[in-house]
This record gives C-alpha cells, structure tokens and sequence, in this order.
C-alpha cells in the first residue's frame, strides 16, 4: 500500500502543536507537584500544631502520668465536619495514656527515628489518615518523655488536590488551544508564499518555460526555485534544439527525396536503355543517401537521455566492436582502393556500455574516414590502452591520410548537420555529432588532431576501463603478424 506524504502545513502544525502540548503538560504537572507539596507541608504544619497542644495537656500527679485535654481543644479535633481527627499519648514504653487505641502503632525505628518530629501516612479503621508524631519531654524530668500521635484523613487534602488539579490544568488546555490557533494562522502565513508560488506554476501554459518569479520567494524555498529555473532553461535549451533539428532533418531528407522524384520521373519519360539505367543508377544513389540520413537521424535520436537505459548495459570488448565494424566497410574501401587496416590491442579493452550504440558510433567514424579521404589513401582503426592520471584508459582511435580537418573547424564539425565549406563530397553532417552523443554517454571524451605524419585526420575516444576482465580475449589480433586487417590485402 502506498504510504501517504503528509503536507507541509500538517507537519509544522505536528512538530509545533505536539511539543507545545508535552511542555504544557509538564509544566502544569510540575506546578501541580510543586502546589501539593507546599499544601501537605501547610496540613502537616498544622497538625504538628495540634500535637504540640496536646504536649503541654500532659502533666504528672503523683506517680502517674495524665492527659487533661481542655474541652476547646478536644472540640476543636473532634468537629471538624470535614475530616475526623485521632489522638494518642504513649509513655516512654509505648503504654497508652490517653486518646484512641485504634490508631496505627508507633515504631521508633521507623516513625520517629533520630528525629524528634515526624509525618507520615497510615490508616485506621480501613480510612488513610495522616499522622503526626512526637517524641515530648515532661517537663521538670529531662529523661522522661511521652509519645504523642494526632492523625487526620485525608478528604480536605484532596479536595484542594482537585481545586489546584482544576486550577492547574485548566488554565494549560486554554493556553494550548490559543497557542495551536495562532501557530495555525502563522503557518498559514508562512505558506502563502509557496501557495503564490504554486498558482503561477499551474496557471502556466505547457510551452512557457520563462523562468519563474523569485523576488517574493522566502529565502528558505529559493534554492528550489532557482533549480526549477536551471531545469527550464534545460529543457527550453532542448526545445530550441529539438526544433532545430526538425527543421534540419526536414531539410535534409527533403533534398534527397525531391531528387529521387525527379529522377523517376525523369527515368518514366526515357526510352533509351542507357539512359534509363542512368537515371536508375542516380535513383539508387539517392537511395542510399537518404537511407543512410534516416539511419542516423535513428541513431540520433537513439543517443538522447531519454531513449537510453545504463541498466540494461554490459561489458564490452572494443577490440571485438572494432574488428567487427571494420569488416562492414571492406567493400567500400576496396571501392576506392583504400588501405583500411585493423590494429587490436595485445590487452582487453573492457568498457561498460551498449554494444550497438558503440558499434554504431566506430561506423560513423569509419564511413567519415573512407568518405573524405582519396582515391589510394588509408585508413587505420587502432584499439590501445593507457594510463591517465592513474585511471586505465581504453582508446579508440581512427587515422587517415586524408584532407584533414582545419585546427579552426574541429570543435564546428561536431555540431549537427556542419559540414565543411570547402568539400565536394556529400555527407549529413551527423556522422561527428552522433560519435560525441555515443561517447558523451558513455563517459568517454573525443579529440581531433592531425593523422600520421602530420597529414590527414585523426579522431580518438577515450573510455574509463571496466573492472571486469570478462573474457574478450579472443578478439585479439585479427593476423598472428601483421596485426593489421586490410581492405587491398583480404
């Protein structure tokens, strides 16, 4: 089941209200804790009060001990209509002089212990009482004393438990109420920014990609904002450039398909064999050519962060893909008696990657190569691996003795559908670009410089080496000892 995300406004409200609530609650518990304590040491006070009139009633007649309680004080302990009151005189050995036998008896050790005044709580007749206890010299007879014990229940205590209880809690529960009310509106407050913020994002048309407003945006949510604007300028950028190359492609296999109608009509109206198969020779040239665009105009638009999925991609062997690759383009060396060659490297070089994508980004290079250089030129496909900056580095690299490309033109010739000014031969203009989408994807980098002897071009990729050995060595060396594929020579 899908867990359901709170809103923002439920959240603040969560972590404001909620520990306004505990600290509200422990506050009213401590000053509850805090009222009862300074009320039971006001009873207890006051019955310790009632154990020291008692004290002074205790007088000694003759060889004996008495009790003579003034009737006042007797009534007064006794009609009390709230609470009922006990009282009790014990002599030194803990014999009863006087008042209620019932009342819990005293244990010195425990009651009283070194003190000569004590509290505490007990019960009689099943009722909880609290009792006060003394231990009082006679007066004249310093090692003489009396016991004495006064309790009282407990109904006026708890009484004022529950009046300070009410008072206490009360009072919190109003301030809590107040207190979620205004954290309420102030987050209400707080949000209306994002709330603005929001309505212009909805209100939007699905072409308006202008960024969004960031003046009155809280300080706290402009980050946000700002990458919500980098990714529109993104995704305007992409626009733009999509357009761009609709436009392009519209272009481009428009030219080739009106030549292809113009030669079939041209071809229908022909009634010499020679020149109809002119004309169906200029068809299949035009053919190819648009074939070819829409191939790469598919493998464009296969090289688009949309289109690609890292997870489905394995470890590949470029000395396979090379090899393979090359072995595409004998017939069109052979064609214009180019030397195409073919040199693996002595190690697997292990890339992670999509075999296809990569097969088709060393085509492209191959056709470029074979396309712009002349008649008995060469072209060399090399496969090597190096160390760069302590990271293992698989390079693809392509060489020719071609024209070459002006040091002014090599960033230019990457971009799509450029093609340079000066060359008579027929190209898209996509072959460059899609070997830097490939390798962009990839995590590789492309370089243009000079061929061999500095003559020609020559293009180099360069992929991270994957961990994995797997097991590409069997795409080694094509020959035992040449370690060259040639197009003159297969």
């Amino acid at each position: 089941m899908r867990r359901l995300t709170p809103s923002i406004r439920t959240q603040l409200l969560f972590w404001l209200v909620i520990p306004i609530l505990v600290l509200l609650l422990v506050g009213a518990g401590l000053s509850f804790g805090l009222a009862m304590s300074l009320a039971t040491d006001a009873y207890d006070k006051a019955l310790m009060d009632s154990v020291y009139t008692i004290a002074r009633c205790v007088q000694r007649k003759g060889d004996k001990l008495t009790v003579d309680v003034p009737p006042a004080t007797l009534a007064m302990l006794q009609d009390d209509i709230t609470d009922k009151n006990f009282y009790q005189v014990l002599d030194q050995n803990l014999h009863l002089l006087a008042g209620d036998p019932g009342m819990p008896a005293l244990n010195l050790n425990e009651d009283l212990k070194n003190e000569l005044s004590a509290c505490r709580d007990g019960t009689i007749n099943g009722e909880q009482i609290r009792i006060a206890s003394m231990k009082a010299q006679l007066p004249g007879e310093p090692q003489k004393f009396v016991y004495i014990q006064v309790g009282e229940t407990l109904h006026q205590r708890e009484r004022m438990a529950d009046q300070i209880l009410i008072g206490v809690i009360f009072p919190q529960f109003a301030i809590l109420g107040l207190s979620a009310l205004l954290v309420w509106f102030g987050v209400s407050r707080g949000l209306v920014p994002l709330s603005k913020l929001r309505d212009a994002v909805a209100s939007r048309s699905p072409v308006d990609l202008s960024p969004l407003p960031i003046a009155d945006v809280p300080k706290e949510v402009r980050p946000l904002v700002t990458a919500i604007n980098e990714l529109l300028e993104r995704l305007q950028q992409d626009m733009q450039a999509q357009r761009r190359f609709i436009a392009n492609a519209a272009h481009q296999l428009r030219t080739p398909i009106a030549g292809l109608k113009t030669q079939s009509e041209l071809a229908l109206r022909q009634k010499d064999t020679e020149e109809i198969q002119h004309a169906l020779g200029l068809i299949h040239t035009g053919a190819e050519r648009a074939a070819r665009l829409a191939n790469q105009l598919l493998a464009l638009a296969r090289t688009e962060p949309g289109a690609v999925d890292p997870a489905l991609w394995r470890d590949v062997d470029l000395n396979l893909i090379g090899k393979n690759a090359c072995k595409d383009f004998i017939h069109d060396a052979l064609a214009k008696s180019i030397d195409l060659g073919f040199e693996s490297c002595d190690q697997p070089a292990v890339v992670v990657g999509d075999g296809m994508s990569l097969r088709e980004l060393i085509s492209n290079l191959i056709h470029n190569a074979i396309l712009y250089t002349q008649q008995g030129g060469s072209v060399t496909v090399r496969i090597e691996r190096s160390h760069v900056a302590g990271e293992e580095i698989a390079n693809l690299v392509v060489e020719d003795n071609g024209p070459g490309i002006p040091a002014e033109e090599r960033e230019r010739v990457f971009e799509r559908f450029y093609r340079l000014i000066d060359k008579q031969t027929a190209g898209s203009g996509l072959g460059l670009a899609i070997v830097r989408e490939i390798a962009h994807l990839h995590g590789a980098t492309v370089t243009l410089g000079e061929g061999p002897r500095e003559q020609g071009a020559r293009v180099t990729v360069r992929f991270p080496v994957s961990g994995s050995k797997g097991s590409a060595g069997d795409a080694r060396r094509d020959t035992s000892s040449g370690n060259l594929l040639s197009a003159g020579r297969s």
